[in-house]
């Protein structure tokens, strides 16, 4: 087994040394950038479009509060009907 790690060891000592290369490292920076730059401008364009999407919402949540309000009407509407009814068939 230490015979194996020798010569494991001297295969990559006899590896060459990894160099830079700045024209690589300068365009995966600049594809970097404009990723991060063209996802700003799509958020900054969201974000102008949040006054359409807050009158959707507004305008959904007031048609569910009528709703709800309509259902609680007729609930207690529902519930005075028996209680008259109840208070004729026990008389």
């Amino acid at each position: 087994m230490p015979q194996d790690d020798d010569r494991l060891l001297q295969a990559l000592a006899g590896l060459p040394p990894i160099a830079p290369d700045i024209e690589w490292e300068t365009r995966v920076r600049a594809r970097c950038h404009a990723a991060v730059s063209g996802r700003a401008s799509r958020r900054a364009r969201a974000g102008r479009n949040l006054f359409g999407a807050g009158i959707v919402n507004l305008a959904a949540a007031t048609s569910l509060c009528v709703y709800l309000a309509a259902v609680l009407t007729e609930v207690a509407r529902l519930c005075g009907g028996l209680r008259a009814a109840s208070g004729i068939l026990s008389a």
